[in-house]
């Protein structure tokens, strides 16, 4: 199908650069209603906003809905819904009873839907800070890429906007593709807000260097398959543990979006066996692979860390 592309290995400059284009395509899309998105022959085609006002609980693993009746909808998101969120975030953001400021808990989440037939789908969402500045955008292709849908020229009544969003909707959701610029033993912070607490992790290593692993995804995908292992504080396993900077992040923070433009590379944090594990990797990559072992055989990774004197192995 046309519109979903085939990604290819990209630069973590490019991958922004097409984050931000993304942010700029629902912008417009959002505040448009173009001609073939109004209701008309057999297919009658058709879209609104739902807008739901979502929040972090106390536990930061809830991301709830503070209505009970289900998205509000709007046409466009000028003026009608922009005024709505602006004067709902002025409340929130000048509310002192929060143990946090409100911005870091509460987020807008703007879902456009679309009517294809007798049913509405969704199509893509925009989140939104109380501020009122763009979060990151989440495209929903599933739907429209499946086979039942490829009789009905659903496409024609896309916008070029809809089609670049849901297009690269995968590569920005799954970044396996980015090379990154990070190197082992570098220390990064990451500002998770509002979907998790920032927090500091260290980067241990880019796995497609075991090609002889990953050449099936040279054959499936047109690339060798990226992953980039990090050491972090895990409140899940109360202690170190490894996750991945493509996809989901620590424990419970379901970005909508790779979170690669909230990345800055540190000198130093507050965890000692962070510090040492950079000290470690910065002077013996390889020992990443030994802490891999160590957590297969469920043994603590800050312990073992912290009792090794040298770092080779």
């Amino acid at each position: 199908m046309s519109v979903f592309k085939k990604i290819q290995n990209i630069t973590l400059e490019e991958y922004l650069t097409l984050l931000e284009q993304m942010k700029q395509a629902a912008l417009s899309d959002m505040d448009s209603f173009p001609e073939k998105e109004k209701y008309m022959g057999d297919v009658q085609p058709g879209s609104f906003l739902g807008v739901r006002l979502r929040y972090r609980d106390d536990e930061d693993c809830l991301y709830a809905d503070c209505s009970s009746a289900g998205p509000r909808p709007f046409a466009r998101l000028r003026p009608y819904l922009w005024q709505f969120m602006e004067e709902e975030s002025e409340e929130l953001l000048g509310n002192k009873d929060f143990d946090e400021p409100a911005e870091n808990k509460f987020y807008w989440e703007v879902t456009k839907y679309f009517r294809c037939r007798d049913r509405f789908y969704e199509q893509y969402a925009v989140i939104y800070s109380l501020k009122l500045e763009i979060l990151g955008v989440e495209g929903y292709p599933y739907d429209f890429e499946r086979r039942t849908f490829r009789d009905l020229n659903y496409e024609e009544c896309f916008t070029e906007e809809q089609k670049f969003i849901l297009g690269r909707a995968r590569q920005l959701k799954n970044p396996m593709n980015v090379v990154l610029p990070y190197h082992p033993g570098d220390i990064l912070y990451v500002d998770a807000n509002p979907f998790g607490k920032p927090f500091y992790a260290v980067y241990c290593a880019e796995t497609v260097s075991d090609r002889e692993h990953f050449e099936w995804t040279k054959k499936e995908y047109g690339f060798y398959k990226r992953e980039h292992p990090c050491l972090y504080i895990s409140e899940d396993r109360k202690g170190l543990d490894i996750t991945n900077l493509c996809g989901w992040f620590t424990d419970y923070i379901p970005f909508p979006y790779a979170p690669l433009d909230r990345i800055k590379v540190v000198d130093t944090c507050c965890d000692p066996a962070l510090l040492k594990a950079a000290e470690m990797l910065k002077e013996n990559p390889a020992i990443f692979w030994k802490w891999l072992d160590w957590r297969e055989t469920g043994q603590s990774l800050e312990e073992k860390i912290l009792a090794v004197r040298g770092v080779s192995i």
